[in-house]
């Protein structure tokens, strides 16, 4: 019984820390909010008129692989773009596109009263981080 209350424990701290933020800068002319489901991602800019409304930037540790870790990222930015009213975000750039770090360090001590010995271990998971360009495209065909 010991054991599973140290295993949900450890699975508890796991998820409480992989988490994910947002934040932005408005450069531009905010609109109403509109559904995340409405804002197109684009990896440069669109070909047709638009108008900047923000910069906005995500960070993800949510996700078993990196590549899960950017597409939390790439949803955290959506819904921010979202909040400003944009129906399209360019992403600009990737700092850091997560990861997995593990380590296993040991110890061994001697003296008078005699030796002591340690083990420790860490496992750190990565975020990956974005940022792009929130904006309103004019004339975007629906979806």
């Amino acid at each position: 019984m010991n054991k599973l209350k140290i295993l949900s424990g450890i699975g508890a701290a796991f998820i409480l820390s992989a988490c994910a933020s947002s934040s932005h800068v408005v450069t531009g002319t905010e609109r109403p909010a509109v559904d995340p489901t409405e804002v197109t991602v684009y990896s440069e800019a669109p070909k047709r008129d638009y108008e900047v409304i923000a910069t906005v930037t995500a960070s993800s540790s949510r996700g078993f692989s990196q590549q899960g870790r950017v597409d939390a990222a790439t949803e955290e930015l959506v819904e921010e773009a979202a909040k400003l009213g944009a129906n399209g975000v360019i992403i600009k750039g990737a700092n850091g596109t997560g990861g997995v770090s593990t380590g296993v360090s040991t110890g061994i001590s001697g003296g008078s009263r005699g030796f002591s010995s340690g083990l420790g271990t860490s496992f750190t998971i990565h975020s990956a981080d974005l940022s792009g360009t929130a904006i309103y495209v004019l004339d975007a065909p629906d979806k």
